[in-house]
This record gives C-alpha cells, sequence and structure tokens, in this order.
C-alpha cells in the first residue's frame, strides 16, 4: 500500500505551485511543503508531507499559519493524507513535546470555513480512518470503485468519497470538487467534521 508522495502531489494535481516558506526565525522547515497552487480553475493552499518526515514543532507552526492566510484570502485547501494522519494522530497522542502546536493546528483545520480535499490511491481506502474526520472529501486514484466506501462515510458523517474521473483527469476532478464543496454553507462544513469526529468517539 502506497501513499501519494509529496512530489506526486504537488507535479501531478497543480498547473502552478509557489512554496510559501518559514519566517525567518524559524526557517523553511523540513517536513512540510506548503504555499499557493493553481489547479485548473481553483486557486488553493496546498499542505503535504515530504516523503518520509513527520511534522516537528516548526513545521506546525508553519502550517498554521497557512490556515490562517487560507482563510484570510478564502482559499479551501488541498491536504496529502499523510499530513492529515499526522495531525490527527498527534492530536490524539498528545505528544507532549509538540502538544501545543499539534492542538493549534487540529482546530484550525476543523474550523477552517473553506472545504478541505484530500487525494489518495484506492489500494489504501480500507485503511483509513481517522484521517477522514477532517478531510471534506477523498478522491481516489486508481483501479476499484469507492461506492460502497462512501456509503459508509456519507451515514457517519456527511463525507463526499469519489473516484478520480478519468474523462476529467486527476486535476479538474479535484476543481470540481472544491466548487461542489464551496456550494455548502461555512457552518455546515465545520458541522460535518465535528460530527465525524464525534460519530468516530461513539
Amino acid at each position: 500500500m502506497r501513499i501519494l508522495r509529496c512530489s506526486e502531489i504537488i507535479e501531478d494535481a497543480t498547473d502552478r505551485f509557489i512554496e510559501l516558506y518559514g519566517d525567518r526565525k524559524e526557517g523553511p522547515g523540513k517536513s512540510i511543503r506548503c504555499g499557493m497552487a493553481w489547479i485548473a480553475d481553483a486557486k488553493v493552499v496546498l499542505m503535504a508531507t515530504r516523503d518520509q518526515h513527520k511534522p516537528e514543532a516548526a513545521d506546525l507552526r508553519r502550517v498554521s499559519r497557512l490556515i490562517d492566510l487560507a482563510e484570510h484570502l478564502k482559499r479551501p485547501i488541498l491536504a496529502s493524507l499523510q499530513l492529515l494522519s499526522d495531525v490527527e494522530n498527534g492530536f490524539c497522542l498528545q505528544d507532549i513535546r509538540n502538544r501545543k502546536e499539534f492542538d493549534t493546528t487540529f482546530l484550525k483545520l476543523i474550523s477552517h470555513p473553506f472545504p478541505i480535499v484530500t487525494v489518495t490511491d484506492h489500494s489504501l481506502l480500507q485503511t483509513l480512518d481517522t484521517s477522514l474526520r477532517i478531510s471534506d472529501s477523498l478522491l481516489v486514484r486508481g483501479n476499484g470503485s469507492a461506492a460502497d466506501f462512501d456509503q459508509n462515510c456519507v451515514k457517519k458523517g456527511q463525507q463526499i468519497i469519489r473516484n478520480v474521473d478519468d474523462d476529467l483527469g486527476l486535476k479538474s476532478s479535484i476543481s470540481a470538487m472544491f466548487f461542489q464543496l464551496l456550494t455548502v454553507q461555512k457552518d455546515d462544513l465545520v458541522k460535518r467534521r465535528k460530527d465525524r469526529l464525534r460519530h468516530a468517539n461513539t
């Protein structure tokens, strides 16, 4: 089973990507790539974990600032599955060293008033659990149908899981999903994420 590499997300899913680095005090960070991305007709903030890296405190602060920028610019977020999984697992485990940073990043993602979309491979569908709570939609690449999994998730938290449309291609599928989710009221997006968290804890 394979999670899409950071470079694949940037190269395959974007038409243009401008990386935004850390501040002068903290530098660019080691485990995260994030910045502004253009995907077909959508303008988004992209956040992805570098291959085989776990986010450190400085990286989480960088992500937190990017979430603030996304909200200020009214931009949705395209996040890598690994990043969302690391943030949620770090929040649940309450890593003492980075507890404040995990808490802040997790809560900002949950409260982001614009859509959050993730792309993954079909081979990973049956292993997904916590990382699905934050993402409003999961787009699935590869052979096999996400239909059965989709129904299960919709019942538990009104989440859209869909195969990448072969006719549209990856970029246009992502763009179309963002525009679909932008029709959902901001308060409803946040409520759905919180509902998924409650379902997962019952």
